[in-house]
Protein backbone atom coordinates (compact mmCIF):
# COMPACT_ATOMS: atom_id res chain seq x y z
CA UNK A 1 0.00 0.00 0.00
CA UNK A 2 1.25 3.49 -0.95
CA UNK A 3 0.45 6.17 2.55
CA UNK A 4 -0.60 9.84 1.99
CA UNK A 5 -1.14 11.94 5.00
CA UNK A 6 -5.20 11.63 4.39
CA UNK A 7 -4.70 7.65 4.95
CA UNK A 8 -2.56 8.13 7.74
CA UNK A 9 -5.14 10.68 9.58
CA UNK A 10 -7.80 8.31 8.75
CA UNK A 11 -6.33 5.40 10.43
CA UNK A 12 -5.19 7.58 13.69
CA UNK A 13 -8.51 8.90 13.79
CA UNK A 14 -10.44 5.43 13.36
CA UNK A 15 -8.89 2.44 12.47
CA UNK A 16 -12.27 1.19 11.70
CA UNK A 17 -12.81 3.18 9.10
CA UNK A 18 -9.43 3.05 7.53
CA UNK A 19 -9.95 -0.32 7.33
CA UNK A 20 -13.50 -0.44 5.89
CA UNK A 21 -11.98 2.18 3.20
CA UNK A 22 -8.64 1.05 2.28
CA UNK A 23 -8.18 -2.62 3.17
CA UNK A 24 -12.14 -4.54 2.37
CA UNK A 25 -12.29 -1.26 -0.42
CA UNK A 26 -15.48 0.23 0.23
CA UNK A 27 -16.49 3.70 -1.42
CA UNK A 28 -17.54 6.35 0.29
CA UNK A 29 -19.93 8.56 -1.00
CA UNK A 30 -18.74 12.17 -2.52
CA UNK A 31 -19.70 14.60 0.30
CA UNK A 32 -20.30 18.41 -0.04
CA UNK A 33 -17.11 19.65 1.40
CA UNK A 34 -15.04 16.84 -0.25
CA UNK A 35 -16.89 17.88 -3.49
CA UNK A 36 -16.37 21.69 -3.17
CA UNK A 37 -12.79 21.25 -1.80
CA UNK A 38 -11.91 19.02 -5.23
CA UNK A 39 -13.83 22.36 -6.91
CA UNK A 40 -12.10 24.84 -5.55
CA UNK A 41 -8.61 22.99 -6.42
CA UNK A 42 -9.31 22.72 -9.55
CA UNK A 43 -10.51 26.24 -10.36
CA UNK A 44 -7.76 27.56 -8.27
CA UNK A 45 -5.30 25.89 -9.91
CA UNK A 46 -6.38 26.58 -13.52
CA UNK A 47 -6.32 30.51 -12.64
CA UNK A 48 -2.98 30.39 -11.40
CA UNK A 49 -1.99 28.46 -14.66
CA UNK A 50 -3.88 31.48 -16.23
CA UNK A 51 -7.32 30.55 -17.38
CA UNK A 52 -10.14 32.90 -16.83
CA UNK A 53 -11.94 33.29 -13.41
CA UNK A 54 -15.10 31.94 -14.97
CA UNK A 55 -13.70 29.14 -17.32
CA UNK A 56 -11.59 28.02 -14.12
CA UNK A 57 -14.66 28.08 -12.26
CA UNK A 58 -16.93 26.17 -14.76
CA UNK A 59 -13.68 23.51 -14.46
CA UNK A 60 -14.19 23.51 -10.98
CA UNK A 61 -17.98 22.43 -11.23
CA UNK A 62 -17.31 19.95 -13.55
CA UNK A 63 -14.25 18.22 -11.15
CA UNK A 64 -17.43 18.29 -8.54
CA UNK A 65 -19.19 16.80 -10.76
CA UNK A 66 -21.96 19.54 -10.11
CA UNK A 67 -22.67 17.99 -6.96
CA UNK A 68 -26.20 19.00 -5.78
CA UNK A 69 -25.01 21.47 -2.77
CA UNK A 70 -22.09 23.10 -4.78
CA UNK A 71 -23.36 26.11 -6.35
CA UNK A 72 -20.97 28.47 -8.88
CA UNK A 73 -21.92 31.77 -6.36
CA UNK A 74 -20.04 29.49 -3.94
CA UNK A 75 -17.20 28.19 -5.48
CA UNK A 76 -16.29 31.15 -7.71
CA UNK A 77 -16.67 33.78 -4.52
CA UNK A 78 -13.86 31.17 -2.67
CA UNK A 79 -11.48 30.85 -5.73
CA UNK A 80 -11.42 34.81 -6.00
CA UNK A 81 -10.43 35.17 -2.09
CA UNK A 82 -7.33 33.54 -3.15
CA UNK A 83 -4.20 35.37 -3.35
CA UNK A 84 -2.86 34.18 -6.77
CA UNK A 85 -0.09 36.63 -8.49
CA UNK A 86 1.60 35.95 -12.19
CA UNK A 87 4.36 33.32 -11.89
CA UNK A 88 3.95 32.39 -8.33
CA UNK A 89 4.91 28.54 -8.44
CA UNK A 90 3.86 25.46 -9.94
CA UNK A 91 0.66 23.51 -9.23
CA UNK A 92 -0.30 19.81 -8.19
CA UNK A 93 2.94 18.91 -7.55
CA UNK A 94 3.11 15.32 -6.95
CA UNK A 95 5.91 13.11 -4.82
CA UNK A 96 6.11 9.44 -4.08
CA UNK A 97 9.36 8.94 -1.69
CA UNK A 98 10.41 6.08 0.88
CA UNK A 99 9.82 7.08 4.31
CA UNK A 100 13.01 5.35 5.52
CA UNK A 101 16.25 3.76 3.87
CA UNK A 102 14.89 0.73 5.53
CA UNK A 103 14.56 -2.54 2.72
CA UNK A 104 10.31 -2.54 2.61
CA UNK A 105 10.21 1.23 3.45
CA UNK A 106 6.65 2.36 3.37
CA UNK A 107 5.96 4.60 0.29
CA UNK A 108 4.63 8.01 1.00
CA UNK A 109 3.07 10.07 -1.88
CA UNK A 110 0.99 13.47 -1.98
CA UNK A 111 0.18 16.09 -4.09
CA UNK A 112 0.78 19.84 -2.96
CA UNK A 113 -1.10 22.38 -3.93
CA UNK A 114 1.34 25.05 -4.99
CA UNK A 115 5.21 24.88 -4.68
CA UNK A 116 7.11 28.33 -5.63
CA UNK A 117 10.11 27.85 -8.14
CA UNK A 118 12.71 27.74 -6.07
CA UNK A 119 10.85 25.24 -3.38
CA UNK A 120 11.19 27.41 -0.35
CA UNK A 121 7.04 28.07 0.23
CA UNK A 122 4.44 25.64 0.03
CA UNK A 123 0.89 26.30 -0.27
CA UNK A 124 -2.24 24.36 0.46
CA UNK A 125 -5.63 25.95 -0.29
CA UNK A 126 -8.57 25.19 2.67
CA UNK A 127 -12.36 25.66 2.32
CA UNK A 128 -12.87 24.64 5.82
CA UNK A 129 -15.17 26.46 7.93
CA UNK A 130 -12.95 26.01 10.94
CA UNK A 131 -9.22 27.23 10.97
CA UNK A 132 -6.57 25.73 12.69
CA UNK A 133 -3.29 25.65 13.11
CA UNK A 134 -0.56 24.50 10.57
CA UNK A 135 1.15 22.65 13.30
CA UNK A 136 -1.69 20.92 14.60
CA UNK A 137 -1.49 18.09 12.26
CA UNK A 138 1.61 16.84 10.35
CA UNK A 139 0.12 17.39 6.75
CA UNK A 140 2.78 20.25 5.71
CA UNK A 141 5.33 19.07 7.50
CA UNK A 142 5.17 15.93 5.85
CA UNK A 143 5.35 18.07 2.37
CA UNK A 144 7.61 20.47 3.49
CA UNK A 145 10.06 17.07 4.15
CA UNK A 146 9.45 16.03 0.76
CA UNK A 147 10.28 19.00 -0.77
CA UNK A 148 13.41 19.37 1.21
CA UNK A 149 14.27 15.80 0.14
CA UNK A 150 13.65 16.86 -3.79
CA UNK A 151 15.01 20.28 -3.49
CA UNK A 152 17.83 19.89 -0.64
CA UNK A 153 16.20 22.61 1.31
CA UNK A 154 16.55 22.57 5.20
CA UNK A 155 14.13 25.25 5.66
CA UNK A 156 10.42 25.45 3.62
CA UNK A 157 7.84 27.88 4.83
CA UNK A 158 4.35 25.66 4.61
CA UNK A 159 1.36 27.80 4.30
CA UNK A 160 -2.44 26.52 5.13
CA UNK A 161 -4.30 29.13 3.07
CA UNK A 162 -8.09 29.51 4.23
CA UNK A 163 -10.40 30.91 1.60
CA UNK A 164 -13.50 31.36 3.69
CA UNK A 165 -11.53 33.60 6.23
CA UNK A 166 -8.67 35.11 3.46
CA UNK A 167 -6.47 33.81 6.24
CA UNK A 168 -3.93 31.94 6.51
CA UNK A 169 -1.66 29.78 9.26
CA UNK A 170 1.96 29.41 8.33
CA UNK A 171 5.33 28.12 9.79
CA UNK A 172 8.43 27.66 8.24
CA UNK A 173 9.60 24.11 8.74
CA UNK A 174 13.00 23.25 9.79
CA UNK A 175 14.92 20.05 9.23
CA UNK A 176 13.64 19.18 12.66
CA UNK A 177 10.43 19.93 12.12
CA UNK A 178 10.78 17.47 8.78
CA UNK A 179 12.04 14.55 10.84
CA UNK A 180 9.59 14.84 13.45
CA UNK A 181 6.41 14.53 11.00
CA UNK A 182 8.88 11.76 8.78
CA UNK A 183 8.83 9.81 11.64
CA UNK A 184 5.40 10.24 12.96
CA UNK A 185 4.03 9.15 9.06
CA UNK A 186 6.50 5.74 9.13
CA UNK A 187 5.67 4.86 12.71
CA UNK A 188 2.07 4.50 11.70
CA UNK A 189 2.69 2.98 8.63
CA UNK A 190 5.03 0.58 9.87
CA UNK A 191 2.18 -0.33 12.21
CA UNK A 192 -0.45 -0.47 9.69
CA UNK A 193 1.43 -2.89 8.34
CA UNK A 194 2.08 -5.17 11.04
CA UNK A 195 -1.68 -5.14 11.28
CA UNK A 196 -2.56 -6.28 7.98
CA UNK A 197 0.69 -9.35 8.41
CA UNK A 198 -1.74 -10.25 11.13
CA UNK A 199 -4.77 -9.94 9.56
CA UNK A 200 -3.32 -11.60 5.95
CA UNK A 201 -2.80 -15.21 9.28
CA UNK A 202 -6.07 -14.37 11.25
CA UNK A 203 -8.72 -12.59 8.79
CA UNK A 204 -11.24 -12.84 11.51
CA UNK A 205 -9.43 -10.55 13.90
CA UNK A 206 -9.90 -7.45 11.37
CA UNK A 207 -12.11 -5.63 14.03
CA UNK A 208 -10.07 -6.32 17.22
CA UNK A 209 -7.22 -5.14 15.13
CA UNK A 210 -8.64 -1.90 13.95
CA UNK A 211 -10.94 -0.84 16.52
CA UNK A 212 -13.93 1.59 16.11
CA UNK A 213 -12.77 5.00 17.70
CA UNK A 214 -16.01 7.12 18.24
CA UNK A 215 -15.97 10.61 17.65
CA UNK A 216 -17.59 13.84 16.09
CA UNK A 217 -16.22 12.60 12.95
CA UNK A 218 -18.95 9.83 13.52
CA UNK A 219 -21.40 12.25 11.89
CA UNK A 220 -19.57 12.21 8.92
CA UNK A 221 -18.96 8.72 8.61
CA UNK A 222 -20.53 6.28 6.58
CA UNK A 223 -20.02 3.32 8.19
CA UNK A 224 -21.16 4.97 11.71
CA UNK A 225 -24.34 2.81 11.85
CA UNK A 226 -23.04 -0.36 11.27
CA UNK A 227 -20.21 0.44 13.09
CA UNK A 228 -23.05 1.34 16.28
CA UNK A 229 -24.89 -1.61 15.53
CA UNK A 230 -22.17 -4.01 15.83
CA UNK A 231 -19.82 -2.81 18.65
CA UNK A 232 -22.93 -1.60 20.96
CA UNK A 233 -23.34 -5.21 21.00
CA UNK A 234 -20.01 -5.99 22.88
Amino acid sequence: MIYSFSRLNLYTSCPYRFFKKYIEGYEEPTTYPLALGKGVHKAVEDKINGVPHLEAVLNGMIEAEFHSEVTMDELSLLVSHAPLTKDMGKTEIHFQLLLSDEDSAPMLQGYIDLVSSDGSKIVDWKTNRVRYNVRDNHQLGLYAWAIGQLKNRHTVEGNLYFLRFRRASKHVFNRSDMEDSRQWALRVANEINSKREILDLLPDEAEELFQSTPSSNCRNCPFAIECYRKFSSY
